[in-house]
């Protein structure tokens, strides 16, 4: 109990957040508070169109002029936020609306800031400072994965460099997110896997990185619970409505958690492997998170054995160590329940010395409990190319 009594902490978050089901249709009332020329940054995909038209048509019946950008893809690089903000300048915008997965919304967020300073993207992340009051932004997901529509995190990628960098600024927050699960239904099997599994991974590392607080771990158990108890639902029944607003809440919340606590070594592998094989960031966190929790066990046995009861672990007469260890594997299972691939090497990635010397970079490991060496970070990354995607084989 003294940790509670006790704890000195701030808790921030200037984003308001409108949850519910035909949220979307209110996308022209909140935009007219902050101005009457939009930028709508979104993808070039079939499955989207019909949203962003109803999203034009949305702001145009209140007045407000548009201006689409639809070159966002997966893993989305500075050129391409550069790109959006040199148009959105040219059309003289006024606010940004982000509508799709966490791409599209960091894009936008990256757009924003940029829009009122005299830098690039990249620029951001090489540390210039940021000394003018970014654009609104309007975050709208399309998927329940990132929880970027409630974070001060954009990730950029530089495709020269082999660098892919989650970069945190308060700036980066959306003014104003709009969670409506009805556009998240009949999203890919895959998808929801993929987008799923980086929720958990959130809420899982959200709970155990050093920075947490009672708060954020009160929301943290909250959302692995939630994720943990819809996500098969929303994989085998993709119209399954309250699977799919179950799971948007959860990554939401997930969101929340990792803005104050930051994440940990999972999303430093997976950054570094994603910027070097191009891969879905949600998998590529997903398969390295079960050997980045067999490696950092031994920093929280009681978390992880409450992390194994949120997913669902209830085994009679376990001691609490005991316990502990079997949260790698039901995370493992819940990776092949989803029929998700296996260990990164499935989705064509191999040992690379420019991935480990992005990981081992001095301080990248501060967020975590445990000190990582190259040496470790070397053999989390084995482990998790390998099916097994465990850290314990390969430390013998």
């Amino acid at each position: 109990m003294g940790l509670e009594t006790t704890a000195n902490f701030v808790f921030d978050l200037p984003t308001r957040f409108e949850f519910g089901t035909g949220k979307f249709n209110e996308l022209g009332k909140y935009a007219t508070q902050f101005g009457k020329n939009a930028f709508l940054v979104s993808y070039k995909d079939h499955s989207l169109q019909d949203l962003v038209e109803k999203a034009k048509e949305l702001l145009t019946s209140n007045g407000i002029s548009v201006t689409c950008f639809e070159e966002v893809v997966t893993n989305p690089t500075d050129q391409i936020m550069d790109q959006g903000a040199r148009l959105a300048k040219d059309n003289h915008c006024e606010l940004i609306i982000g509508l799709g997965g966490g791409s599209a919304i960091d894009v936008a967020k990256v757009i924003a800031v940029i829009m009122a300073e005299n830098m690039t993207a990249w620029d951001i992340v090489e540390g210039k400072g940021i000394s003018h009051t970014p654009l609104p932004v309007i975050a709208i997901p399309t998927t329940s994965g990132t929880g970027s529509e409630a974070t001060q995190y954009a990730v950029i990628s530089n495709h020269q460099l082999k660098r892919k960098e989650g970069v945190g600024k308060k700036e980066f927050y959306p003014r104003v997110s709009i969670l409506d699960p009805v556009l998240t239904l009949g999203m890919p099997a895959p998808v929801t896997a993929a987008t799923g599994l980086d929720a958990l991974t959130h809420a899982i590392e959200g709970y155990t990185t050093r920075l947490t607080t009672p708060l954020t771990d009160a929301l943290a158990e909250k959302a692995i619970r939630i994720i943990s108890g819809s996500l098969q639902a929303a994989f085998d029944q993709g119209d399954n409505l309250q699977a799919r607003s179950d799971m948007l809440l959860g990554s939401m919340l997930a969101g929340i958690v990792i803005s104050h606590t930051d994440t940990s070594l999972a999303h430093v592998i997976g950054e570094a492997v994603g910027a070097n094989f191009n891969i879905h960031h949600g998998l590529a966190v997903a398969l390295t998170l079960p050997a980045v929790m067999e490696f950092n066990l031994e920093t929280n046995i009681h978390k992880y054995a409450t992390i194994a009861k949120l997913l669902g672990q209830y085994p009679e007469g376990m001691c609490e160590e005991d316990l502990a260890r079997l949260a790698p594997e039901t995370f493992r299972k819940r990776i092949r329940n989803l029929r998700a691939p296996e260990g990164l090497s499935t989705l064509g990635v191999c040992e690379d010395n420019h991935v480990l010397e992005l990981c081992s970079r001095p301080g990248w490991d501060a967020s975590n409990l445990r000190h990582a060496s190259k040496d470790d970070f070397a053999i989390m990354i084995q482990g998790s190319l390998s099916p097994e995607m465990s850290y314990w084989k390969y430390a013998q």
